[in-house]
Parts: structure tokens; sequence; C-alpha cells
């Protein structure tokens, strides 16, 4: 008789759920669901059938709270005859991640309850009271249920990644906000510092001083002689001599631009602006501790990115080292997804649709449903490949002729790379461009600091697909 394979309707983790449930001993397990918080948690215990064995009872997020934890199930369990323990966790911030370590290593099987399930049963209960005893309710049924999926063992590599990037993302954030103040300052101190409109061929233009306020020379000048009168004392000459010595490589067109700009500005005097000046220099020292600290991580990112299958991601024209590292690490360890839609539905870019009766299936907009940070990295990536891959600009003028907006357009790129990533991890094999002018050597030496780690890129990828 032939074996039939059936699929279970809520994939892997559901036929595993299923499987575990059908055992001979499923009624004698001991279900565990946890509130964590990051004081006091709560608990409560009960069997297979859903009657509580120990009403809810709280214990603190420490050592001595997990020994108070592990003696109530115990004492549950031998007063009971049950066996295997099923400790089912709400995904609450981080709180939750250390109780799974310990829990897990303990030898508990530790089902991980999504937070947007357990306020989903508890709307279906029609409560819309929220406490603790409520929470562990809907834990309770969630496990119950087959929700939730069970705590793998993660890779080091892989979560120490994870905190970089999103530490690095935060960074890059807050610098933002902090050149935005400087920006805000110098609107006081020397509005035309950062540009001034101009009457050109008939069109109003914006003509700048410095294409970037962040460059050296505009943040050198913003330290040290950031009002008008200050660069009018210096004159041609003293910009002249002052770019010589600091190396900050201003044209002859730039510095009498600048004097222009001084001498036309309308701003208040110096003695006025005590305050403003005060704020500038605390910005700029800001802003300078934050590109230090970007490229402290930036460099321990890098090497760990080599570390990891990801580094062959860096084979890709328009994703850089940064980008590289940050899908890597929300992607993960691919030993638990079987496709690359797994993935797309984990970013939350999956596009909702709805069909019925026959009829055809509409397309909506994203569904939003998974992680914010990796949606985030799907969307600059496609953003990313969009200007600096030749192949993917060309699908990016398609979606536009096709009426998709930026925004759409970004999104189905960053998809589509997504599964082109899934597929040179699984099966580790380099990027296959189909540009005449694409030279891989080319590629990596553009995006990796040193010869060191381009030798290291080409040793273990390069070498590993010759020999698969």
């Amino acid at each position: 008789m032939a074996i039939v394979t059936l699929n279970h309707i809520q994939g892997k983790n559901g036929s595993n759920w299923s499987r575990l449930m059908r055992s001979a001993e499923a009624d004698k397990y001991c279900i565990v669901a946890v509130d964590a918080a990051k004081y006091v948690n709560a608990a409560i215990i009960c069997n297979i059938e859903g009657y509580i064995l120990k009403g809810p009872f709280e214990f603190d997020g420490s050592q001595t709270g997990f020994k108070v934890l592990k003696k109530e199930i115990n004492q549950t369990r031998e007063a009971y005859q049950l066996t295997d323990v099923i400790l089912g966790i709400e995904t609450t911030a981080h709180y939750y991640e250390d109780l799974v370590r310990v829990c897990g290593e303990e030898g508990y099987l530790i089902r991980i309850i999504n937070a947007v399930t357990t306020a989903e049963i508890r709307r279906k209960m029609l409560n819309y009271t929220k406490t603790d005893r409520v929470d562990l309710n809907a834990i309770v049924q969630a496990v119950l249920q087959g929700h939730g999926e069970t705590s793998r063992k993660k890779e080091e590599d892989f979560e120490n990644l994870k905190t970089l990037t999103r530490a690095r993302r935060r960074m890059v954030d807050d610098q933002t906000r902090c050149v935005n103040h400087i920006r805000l300052y110098m609107d006081h101190i020397f509005r035309e510092f950062q540009g001034k409109n101009m009457r050109i061929d008939g069109k109003n233009q914006l003509v700048k001083i410095f294409e970037e306020i962040t460059s050296k020379s505009a943040l050198f000048l913003m330290r040290h002689y950031p009002h008008p009168s200050d660069v009018l004392s210096l004159g041609h000459a003293g910009l002249r001599k002052l770019s010589i010595e600091n190396n900050l490589k201003m044209r002859d067109s730039t510095i009498e631009r600048l004097l222009t700009y001084a001498r036309e500005s309308i701003s208040k005097p110096k003695e006025a602006l005590a305050t403003e000046l005060l704020l500038l220099r605390l910005k700029l020292d800001e802003f300078e501790l934050i590109h230090r600290q970007i490229a402290e991580l930036e460099e321990v990112i890098e090497e760990l990115l080599l570390k990891t299958d990801g580094g062959i991601l860096l084979s890709i024209p328009g994703v850089a080292t940064t980008l590289a590292a940050e899908l890597t690490a929300e992607m993960g360890n691919l030993e638990n997804f079987h496709s690359a839609d797994q993935l797309i539905k984990m970013a939350g870019t999956n596009p909702v649709v709805k069909q019925s009766g026959g009829k055809k299936a509409s397309h909506f907009a994203i569904s939003k449903q998974g992680r914010a940070p990796f949606r985030c990295v799907v969307y600059l990536l496609g953003r990313s490949v969009a200007r600096f891959n030749p192949e993917m600009k060309e699908h990016y003028h398609k979606l536009k002729e096709r009426g998709k907006l930026t925004g759409q357009a970004y999104i189905a790129l960053g998809n589509r790379i997504l599964r082109i990533a899934y597929a040179m991890r699984k099966h580790q094999t380099l990027y296959k461009s189909q540009q005449p002018d694409y030279v891989l050597k080319n590629v990596i030496t553009g995006k990796l600091r040193n010869n060191r780690k381009v030798a290291a890129f080409y040793s273990r990828f390069v070498e590993i697909e010759h020999l698969v």
C-alpha cells in the first residue's frame, strides 16, 4: 500500500504540533502559560484538556523567580502524574527571551505565541478586559489550538548580527535627527550657509555652497567659523590658507560663494545668538560621536557578515555591506524555512489577496503583518537595487510603466531580491548577472574595506561554489 503524504493546513509547524497531540502520552502533558514582563511574570498550569491544575501565580525575572516556576511545575507534575512540559509564552518585547533560554535548558518544549494571536483570542472571547489572568487564559487557548511556533536554538552569529544591524539602524536614525537639528540652528546663525535661491534662465534654483552639510569643509566651518562675520573676517586669503592647512579642498568658486552669501546674509549679530551657537556646538559633538560609533559598528558587522553564509550576498550589485548584513540577520537561519514565500510573509511584504465564489482574485496592499525591521530592509533593498543594479533598474522601469507607485515598485524589487538571496544562501551560489560588464572582483572590492576581507570572501564563497 502506497504511503500518502498529507500537508497540514498550518504547514510544517502545524504538522509537528498535530503529531505531538496525537501521541499516546498527550494526556500526560503539562501545559504552562507564561505572561512575561520586565519585573514580575505570571503563570498558570493546565492539562491538555484545559483544566486548571495550578491557578495564576507570580514570579520575578531572575534565577529566584525561575526556581519558583520550576518548583510549581514539578509539584504539579508529581500531583497529577504528568510527564513532559509544554510552556507557552507570549512575545512581550525582549523580556521573554531569557526565560525561553533557561526553560529550554531545563528540557521544556517552548511554544512562542505572537502577541497579535493572543489579542485576537481575547477579542473572540468578547472580553475587552486586559489583565494577567485574561492574558494567561488566551495563551493557554493559543497553545491548545496549535498557534505559535516551537522555539529553536538560535545561532549566535545570526542573533549577534541582528542585534548589531538593528542598533546601527537606530544610530543612523539618531544621526539624521541630529543633522536636522544642526540645520535648524544654522538657519538662525547663517541661513544662507545651506544655500540660496537664485534666478537662473528664468527658473528658481537652489545654489549651495557645499553639496552636503555634513561634508568635512562644512563641519569644520560650522564648528570654528559658523557666523557670517567669522567668514568675512577671514577673507579670501584667510579661507584659502585655512583650506590648505586643514585639507578642506575648497575651490576658489566655493570660497567666493561663501563670502558673497556671508556679505548678503540677514542673520542676527553674533552676540545675539549665544544660545544657538551653544546648541550648535553640542549637536556637532553629538554628530561626531554618533559618526564614530556607526563606523565602529560597521567594522564589526562586516567581519561578522563574512563569518555567515550571508556574505555571498555581497556579489549582488546594489546591495552594500551593511544592507547585506541587515538582510542576512533578518532572514536568520534558513533551516527554519522551506521557501522564500515564508520569508516574504515574515517581512509582511506579501500582498493581501481576496477571492471568493469563483471570482477573480483581487490583490491589495501589503499585509504589514510581519516584522517591521525586516519590512524596512526589504524596502531599502528595492530602493538600492533600483538605483545601482542595472538589471533591477530595468525591472523598476517596467513596473513604473505598468502604473506602479514608487513605493510599490521598491517593495516588488525587494521581494525579488529576497527570493534571489534565499536561493543564493540555500545553494551557496554567487549572483548570476547577465550584464556584460559585470566583474565579481570589482563588485567585491568596491564594498569590502581591505584586501584581507576580499581574500576571506573569495576563499569562502568563490572556492565553495567551484566545489559545489
